[in-house]
């Protein structure tokens, strides 16, 4: 009875539209006030606990950091950089959308910030070129979620936090699955470039490139010190977080692009991001207490191993599991609701935690991508001033590469733990 109420009450409160965090806290306070040990020193001491965490505090910065990115100029140099090196390729712009997302993606960990940010340009720069909209639309949708996978990442310092995982490892195990993804969507660029006979751009002069590269050298510095600095054991995640900020705004300052207003005016955007992402996770960490209470992690276990304890069949269970989950559930709440639920599954399975991680960051990605509730979609319909139907109907081929990634990275661990077992000792 009581998990029913504990359920029960939270798809009750999602379905008639309760925020997530709001949904969490009041059934986790119904499931304490019927079981009758209800104790507001446990519902503060988890609240506290929670956001109370080094690890948690990289979450904002590093958001803090995309946002101060969009403002400072450095997207605009970014797209330049990868302008020169692949605009000569038929379909130039698409690929040129992509690699600059790979460039951002070392600076922000944040699909959101990507597609606000670069795409405004990419969608305009494709626009004055002829490309058409729907194109335009889904090589900007689908590069934007290379972000959070490629480090650093805003949703692996949560996975990290909520399953104890190395967050540096996580970082370092997005990398070969972050580029696999850009090399399978330019694949199916230059299909799309052929069909529709997209042009090819003028090759950059050895001239235009060194300007390019001397204009964008600085931005282009960020991921060597972010990833660098972490790599080196200089600074730890939550700290790289914290270099990112301060280094886009010495650069903003630096181009003149960043005044004490613009900064301001950041700062009071993510009020409107960072605290709810925190309050999130501060009501998750008293629902997922419960759930250990009642022991529902080791009750899904011994489900899906009755059912089968083939490793690959569980994992291929748990992709589509997560696929239809990431269709209406972003990944903060979902991070946050199932680790707890899967990790010691998986851990049982004898699957890497570090490689694990990264599956799952990628399911969740994917979601971004699809209705009903897509956030780069949502993004992109005010960016392109189109509606979110034309955007959804334009994206779904794109997503069949990163489905193709996902499987790959499921059943070859070593394209995921390559470089932290070889550089974490």
């Amino acid at each position: 009875m009581l998990l029913g109420v504990l359920f029960g009450s939270l798809i009750i409160l999602f379905v008639s539209g309760v925020p997530i965090a709001f949904a969490l806290l009041i059934s986790s306070l119904l499931y304490l006030l019927i079981q009758g040990e209800f104790s507001l020193y446990i519902v503060v001491q988890k609240f506290i606990a929670a956001p109370d965490s080094f690890v948690v505090l990289a979450m904002p910065l590093f958001m803090a950091a995309g946002a101060l990115m969009n403002t400072s100029g450095i997207t605009k140099r970014i797209f330049d950089v990868a302008r020169v090196l692949v605009s000569h390729l038929r379909g130039g712009l698409g690929h040129v959308n992509i690699v600059a997302s790979i460039i951002f993606s070392g600076m922000s960990g944040s699909a959101a910030a990507d597609a606000a940010g670069l795409g405004l340009i990419e969608i305009k720069a494709m626009r004055d070129e002829g490309y058409d909209d729907d194109f335009s639309l889904a090589v900007t949708a689908s590069s934007s979620i290379i972000g959070p996978i490629i480090p650093p990442s805003v949703p692996a310092v949560l996975y990290g936090a909520v399953a104890s995982v190395s967050v540096g490892g996580l970082f370092l195990g997005g990398i070969i699955p972050g580029f696999i993804m850009a090399v399978s969507l330019m694949a199916l660029v230059s299909i799309y470039a052929r069909r529709r006979n997209y042009p090819k751009g003028k090759r950059a002069s050895l001239r235009e490139v060194l300007r390019a590269f001397y204009k964008g050298f600085l931005p282009l510095m960020a991921p060597v010190i972010i990833i660098g600095g972490i790599w080196t054991g200089w600074f730890t995640p939550t700290e790289a977080a914290a270099v990112a900020c301060i280094y886009s705004i010495l650069l903003g300052l630096c181009y003149r692009e960043l005044t004490s207003k613009r900064i301001i005016a950041v700062y009071r955007e993510m009020l409107h991001v960072g605290p709810p992402a925190m309050f999130i996770f501060a009501a998750s960490m008293l629902f997922n207490w419960i759930m250990a209470i009642e022991q529902i992690p080791q009750a899904v276990a011994e489900l899906l191993l009755g059912f089968t304890q083939n490793k690959y069949l569980v994992l291929f269970i748990v992709n589509i599991f997560l696929l239809f989950l990431g269709t209406f559930l972003l990944p903060f709440p979902a991070i946050v609701l199932l680790v707890p639920i899967l990790d010691p599954l998986m851990s049982t399975l004898g699957v890497d935690p570090i490689h694990f991680g990264v599956v799952m960051l990628l399911n969740l990605m994917i979601g971004l991508l699809t209705p009903p509730v897509g956030v780069v979609l949502f993004i992109l319909t005010k960016v392109a001033n189109m509606s979110l139907e034309e955007v959804a109907r334009s994206v779904w081929i794109f997503i069949l590469p990163l489905l193709f990634v996902l499987f790959l990275i499921t059943y070859v661990p070593q394209l995921v733990l390559l470089i932290p077992n070889t550089m974490i000792k």
